[in-house]
């Protein structure tokens, strides 16, 4: 929760209007209830169905969803599982001020 609460600080800051759901299933029940996103921000380590599974089935919602992926597991065999569901971007947990607007400005080019 200290990490979302951080990012949608960041993020607010850019005037960018922002929701955020504390568990995958409510993640995508945000999408299936009609919401559309410009960009995620998605940590891989949360309750429930957790990151890798809701980055898989966001891509099956919306292939283009531009995801940007927070962890603190960078380790070969997790960055292993992220392939084929296309994460724009990995930023390294605990996410910084910089890095978090960087690849926000990225992501919004």
């Amino acid at each position: 929760m200290v990490a979302r609460m951080a990012i949608k600080g960041f993020i607010k800051e850019k005037d960018a209007e922002t929701r955020e759901a504390p568990c995958g299933e409510d993640a995508l029940a945000l999408i299936d209830g009609g919401y559309r996103p410009d960009l995620v921000f998605l940590d891989l380590t949360m309750p429930g169905i957790g990151g890798v599974e809701t980055l898989r089935e966001l891509r099956e919602r919306d292939p283009d969803l531009k995801v940007i992926v927070v962890t603190a597991d960078v380790q070969g065999a997790t960055l292993s599982r992220l392939e084929g569901l296309g994460p724009f971007e990995v930023i390294r947990k605990p996410a910084t001020k910089h890095a978090v607007l960087a690849a926000y400005e990225r992501a919004e080019r």
